[in-house]
């Protein structure tokens, strides 16, 4: 038999009436929840300015590499035909198949230390007409003027390139998705142009 005036044991787990005023009143812990509230965003601030800074510092080198490859393009499209493998009867002083490659390899270089850490999935590089900033790329054998008593012309280079954001969170937020699955990228671009001398002559 069990006393009623015999008050209640202290291992009895109270009722949830009781849980509730207990947590109710319960301040434990507040500061840990306003840290967690305020943090996540900061946080998540930092790695997009990370991410930002990164995606800037891509952009630099993408237009040095637009003036390294407008700079080969003069040289290159009027050269003699022996360095790039082209018979006698390829013209010279027109974007040929051969020629743009060796501007893209100049390109190439220039981008090397964003290529070989895998900052950058793509490039692409296109030869538009000097009178048309942001146009199509001209065919294959298209001809280009040399210089005249008038002045030279000028031959215009753009390089695209797939930058690849590697933050977490901050890539989801910035950036596109890629060609391959879980892959986060951001296109960027710039142009180059620069006289174009090339040949008013025949190489024997």
């Amino acid at each position: 038999m069990t006393d009623a005036n015999q008050p209640p044991r202290m291992d009895v787990p109270p009722g949830p009436t009781a849980l509730c005023r207990c947590l109710w009143g319960d301040a434990s812990g507040a500061v840990y929840v306003e840290f967690i509230i305020a943090f996540m965003p900061v946080f998540v601030f930092f790695l997009c300015l990370l991410q930002l800074a990164l995606l800037f510092s891509s952009q630099l080198l993408v237009e040095h590499s637009a003036v390294q490859g407008a700079r080969a393009a003069a040289v290159v499209f009027g050269d003699e035909p022996g360095p790039y493998g082209e018979h006698g009867d390829d013209p010279v002083n027109a974007l040929g198949a051969s020629r743009r490659r060796a501007v893209r390899d100049a390109v190439l270089v220039s981008l090397a230390p964003l290529v070989l850490d895998g900052s950058i999935a793509t490039v692409d590089v296109a030869f538009p007409h000097e009178d048309a900033p942001g146009g199509k790329d001209q065919p294959e054998n298209a001809p280009l003027e040399p210089i005249t008593n008038a002045g030279p012309h000028m031959i215009r280079v753009r390089v695209e390139a797939d930058v690849v954001c590697k933050i977490a969170m901050a890539n989801a937020i910035m950036c596109n998705r890629g060609a391959r699955p879980g892959l986060r990228v951001t296109k960027t671009a710039a142009e180059s142009l620069y006289p174009y001398q090339g040949a008013r002559y025949a190489y024997e």
